[in-house]
């Protein structure tokens, strides 16, 4: 038995969503920014990024269609709190940031290229192609974890399927065994039962054709024998009335045709069984 295994290859993308809190918008501390010094950089954020235009939008979810939290202004900071590709790493890159305590996202393009970590200024591109370099690592640990949890299934899957069909195949040999045993057992007693009547029928008839025509022949006659020479009568009270009778007269004396049941044909000359034929 051959057994053909088709494993599919499931890729899934995670995506991290941030819970965001709705409050009223409030503008960042003025004294920082007056100071000419960077904000530090407060725990649990990357860094710290800029609006690059009036009316950036922060909006409640990562879909930039989704309800305003703040209308920001060109030079306002926020501290990024991660990373999002809303449809796939290949797509436009949105922020889940804090402005004060409002935390909402803003697409990238919003946002200078440039974010502060740590008093130094990093590239936001380099920064996102790091994020994406991580991310496809854990894609791909998450899909080998899934296909190897679909092939360890599908081989768990095809040995019970297979153990299964070997049991199926002793259960019906079985029950073909016990089928064909109680076949063989039903006909030996219906044939049983045949040979019994038709030795109850013989013990009948015996003494009648005994008595009629002495032991040898009678016991033939009871027993349903024919034989070449027996008289016209004993054939009638061997084998029964015929079906049909074809007689042909001719000179030198009759000959009859006795038909029986599919073919069976007897012929008597002169009331003596000449013959016959199946």
């Amino acid at each position: 038995m051959k057994y053909l295994i088709t494993f599919s290859f499931l890729i899934i993308s995670s995506f991290c969503l941030g819970q965001v809190t709705e409050v009223s918008s409030n503008s960042i501390d003025s004294s920082a920014q007056s100071s000419g010094q960077n904000p530090s950089k407060p725990k649990g954020t990357i860094g710290i990024i800029r609006v690059n235009t009036d009316g950036a939008k922060l909006t409640k979810s990562e879909n930039k269609d989704s309800q305003v939290l703040a209308s920001l202004n060109k030079g306002q900071s926020l501290e990024m709190l991660e990373i999002v590709f809303p449809d796939g790493l290949k797509s436009t890159s949105r922020y889940l940031a804090r402005f004060n305590s409002i935390e909402g996202f803003i697409t990238s393009y919003f946002v200078e290229p440039m974010i502060l970590i740590g008093g130094e200024q990093t590239s936001l591109k380099q920064l996102e192609s790091s994020e994406i370099s991580k991310k496809e690592v854990e894609q791909l640990k998450v899909r080998d974890s899934l296909l190897q949890v679909k092939i360890n299934q599908d081989r768990e899957y095809f040995e019970r399927l297979k153990v299964d069909e070997e049991e199926e195949i002793r259960r019906n040999d079985s029950i073909a065994e016990i089928v064909n045993r109680k076949a063989k057992e039903e006909g030996k007693a219906y044939f049983e039962s045949l040979r019994k009547k038709a030795q109850e029928d013989i013990n009948k008839r015996s003494p009648v054709y005994v008595k009629k025509y002495g032991p040898v022949n009678g016991e033939k006659v009871a027993k349903g024998l024919i034989w070449i020479g027996m008289t016209e009568q004993m054939l009638i009270d061997s084998w029964g009335r015929p079906d049909d009778i074809n007689t042909t007269v001719t000179r030198y004396g009759s000959r009859k045709q006795y038909v029986y049941g599919l073919g069976q044909y007897v012929y008597v000359v002169d009331g003596i069984v000449d013959s016959w034929q199946n």
